[in-house]
């Protein structure tokens, strides 16, 4: 296993703590919207539940991008994003990097479960059945490359980006891009 990944890991879960309060503040609109009426219709269940991924993927984006380098779980654990040669990302490469990890993921994800509850499966329909044909093998290889090898994730990859202990660059500590 990849030397950094247990503290990748670790910090991706605090970091979906925030992410998940990002969710569950979009909640009370959504049971007013509900109560108005829209929550059967598909199209706008699709549309609101893409506002949590974009907040999240929009805030983790501004972190990386910003001085600390990193979202709240990476300063936790130590952990910087940059690019290949140790530099600061901006914030298009800082946003390329979270809406493949965050963005992208979640949605298809949210797009496969509001599939199910309006019976995509059993219609299939096949937004559904694409988005789940999509979804889980996507996640494994997402998972799988952080693990193996260098450690560097689709995002990292796509982004041109390597996650590195703060106390040093990969040119001066030797770390593996993660």
């Amino acid at each position: 296993m990849e030397r950094l990944a247990g503290r990748r890991g670790r910090a991706y879960l605090c970091d979906c703590v925030v992410y998940a309060g990002v969710a569950v503040a979009t909640v009370p609109f959504g049971m007013a919207a509900n109560a108005a009426g829209w929550g059967g219709n598909r199209a706008f269940v699709l549309a609101a539940s893409a506002v949590p991924p974009v907040v999240a993927t929009w805030l983790a984006a501004e972190q990386e991008a910003g001085p600390a380098r990193a979202t709240w779980g990476k300063r936790r654990h130590g952990l910087v994003v940059s690019d290949r040669r140790g530099l600061p990302i901006d914030r298009r490469r800082a946003l390329l990097r979270n809406t493949v990890k965050i963005g992208v993921p979640w949605q298809l994800g949210h797009t496969v479960a509001i599939g199910a509850a309006f019976g995509g499966f059993e219609t299939r329909d096949r937004l559904t059945i694409a988005a789940t044909a999509v979804t889980y093998p996507l996640l494994a290889m997402m998972i799988l490359a952080v693990l193996r090898g260098e450690g560097r994730g689709l995002h990292d990859r796509v982004a041109g980006t390597a996650v590195h202990p703060a106390t040093g660059t990969a040119a001066s500590d030797g770390a593996s891009p993660a």
